[in-house]
């Protein structure tokens, strides 16, 4: 009897070493998809925030998301700005996971304003990173596999300022949202924030700001190894004001994926060299399929 037992046991903590050492098969980023979508956010030309052309873009982002079969919510805020008091709008695509905690993947979609003569398209500040969360939600979905956490793709309007970053200039986007994690109390929930920005340069580059999560930096570090694109990944020396300051403030581990450093001394970032012309699909398949790989890695830890 004794021995029958014991071989139960046996089997059961074979069973459980086999379903632990089990690996999620991690879908494929389709980069020509990205590509796609990444031209149709430029064709609705100049779109600062506040303007006709950005809530038409922030319409087809919503419609889009839906239309992949996931929860989409508009949200909508009006804040007093340089130019005056403004509309923005914060799209947020919810993909439930096997837990309420959840991990945010980030970008703003809205392009600087520019002084009249500048032809700017905002291929790669603005369209690449939203381009890349939609085709992740698309193939997320598409895949039919349940992520271990729920997943919450928020694309920030406003995170360009209109003359210098400030209280009340830039970042309005994701400010707000951070806000409403706070007065919803759901700080405690979220595990990670995970910014893209500037995603789409021909000539890769990411360069993490130094003050992004130690731990964050290491699991996408390892991500971008699972493909073979580890190469494409470093540190920045200095901080970076970005989409992922309001949630680092609130004590939330954040990684900031950007390439900071498009055209020669990044002379190409806001400026008319800000084109198609300049884009990739490697890129965005490199920093589309790591994302993946980081977020079904299933290891993202508490915040302390």
């Amino acid at each position: 009897m004794r021995n029958f037992i014991f071989c139960l046991i046996c089997l059961e903590m074979l069973f459980f070493a086999g379903c632990g050492s089990k690996e999620i098969k991690v879908p494929d980023f389709d980069e020509q998809n990205a590509m796609r979508l990444l031209i149709k956010l430029v064709s609705f030309g100049p779109r600062s925030a506040g303007t006709a052309a950005n809530l038409r873009q922030a319409e087809f982002i919503a419609k889009t998301a839906r239309s992949y079969g996931a929860v989409t919510t508009s949200h909508k805020f009006k804040r007093m700005t340089t130019e005056g008091l403004l509309q923005f709008v914060n799209i947020e695509v919810v993909i439930p996971g096997k837990r309420k905690n959840f991990v945010i993947v980030g970008s703003h979609f809205d392009t600087k304003k520019m002084p009249e003569g500048i032809e700017f398209e905002g291929a790669n500040d603005g369209a690449s990173s939203t381009a890349v969360l939609l085709e992740l939600i698309k193939t997320i979905k598409a895949s039919g596999i349940q992520p271990e956490y729920t997943l919450k793709f928020v694309f920030f309007d406003g995170e360009e300022c209109f003359n210098e970053y400030g209280a009340n200039d830039g970042l309005f986007g994701s400010k707000h949202y951070a806000g409403q994690l706070k007065e919803k109390k759901l700080i405690s929930q979220c595990r990670a924030v995970i910014i893209l920005d500037m995603v789409g340069d021909k000539d890769l580059n990411i360069t993490l700001p130094i003050d992004s999560d130690k731990q964050l930096c290491k699991m996408l570090f390892e991500a971008a190894g699972k493909s073979g694109n580890r190469k494409y990944f470093d540190y920045l020396p200095t901080a970076l004001l970005d989409d992922h300051i309001p949630f680092k403030e609130m004590g939330i581990p954040v990684i900031d994926i950007i390439d900071f450093e498009f055209g020669p001394g990044n002379s190409f970032w806001h400026s008319s060299e800000d084109n198609i012309k300049n884009i990739s699909a490697k890129s965005l398949k490199i920093i589309g399929q790591s994302t993946l790989n980081l977020l079904f890695s299933l290891n993202f830890v508490k915040k302390t």
